[in-house]
């Protein structure tokens, strides 16, 4: 079985995570992070410390250009306020303001590039169930319509496009993270990119909200 594989990861709880799961399972990775005009670049320095961690090999691949054309999101516009969630709030409503369109396929066709010149037929990314119903590129219809699409365009039907955690929500991940020995402190959620996680944006609300659920809840996992 070829088992290189690359991986898309940000420097959050889900991706690193995953990170930690596909070298548990003797994946060799080839690690991408992309910066696409986002508002900070704080997680990018989270991504690489992660990857130090385990020793992988890890790239940042510059895509800030994309900002021009990708504007009305919180995550790329400044003129856009990352919204601010109160506890007892429905944050899905809050995320729909942080939807960057395609991102996700964008990075993915980046990502499949990469892993054929390098002869990888795996390509991971760190969708999960919890955010299925804001990001439609986070679901599991999209994660298959798309392998179908690549492998046409790559003339590859050994290509696996897998995004392992697209039917469990970010408790699970958080109780797999736990097993696998993430350093949760040492991964980036927040919007707001600031010294510490502001803990009111909708990325914070459910960063916290998944270690509550999971039951392994440290508010120094969280707050760092």
């Amino acid at each position: 079985m070829n088992k290189k594989a690359v991986i898309i990861a940000s420097g959050g709880i889900d991706s690193s995570t995953l990170l930690y799961k596909m070298v548990s399972e003797g994946f060799h990775i080839y690690d991408l992070t992309f910066i696409y005009g986002q508002r900070h670049l704080k997680e990018i320095e989270y991504a690489k410390g992660i990857a130090r961690k385990l020793e992988i090999d890890h790239k940042v691949i510059d895509l800030s250009a994309m900002k021009i054309l990708l504007s009305g999101s919180a995550l790329t516009d400044s003129n856009v306020e990352v919204p601010e969630v109160p506890e007892t709030a429905d944050h899905y409503e809050t995320l729909k303001s942080t939807i960057v369109p395609n991102r996700n396929a964008i990075f993915l066709s980046i990502a499949i590039g990469y892993a054929e010149s390098i002869g990888a037929n795996h390509v991971f990314f760190g969708a999960h169930f919890s955010d299925r119903g804001v990001y439609p590129d986070c679901r599991k219809e999209f994660v298959d319509a798309f392998q179908n699409s690549e492998r046409l365009a790559t003339d590859n039907p050994d290509l696996v496009i897998d995004a392992p955690f697209v039917d469990i929500d970010k408790s699970e991940i958080v109780k797999l993270g736990a097993e696998l020995g993430v350093p949760f402190a040492d991964t980036w959620t927040c919007y707001k990119g600031g010294e510490r996680h502001c803990g009111v944006c909708s990325s914070c609300r459910e960063r916290k909200r998944a270690f509550i659920e999971s039951g392994i809840w440290d508010p120094t996992e969280y707050e760092r």
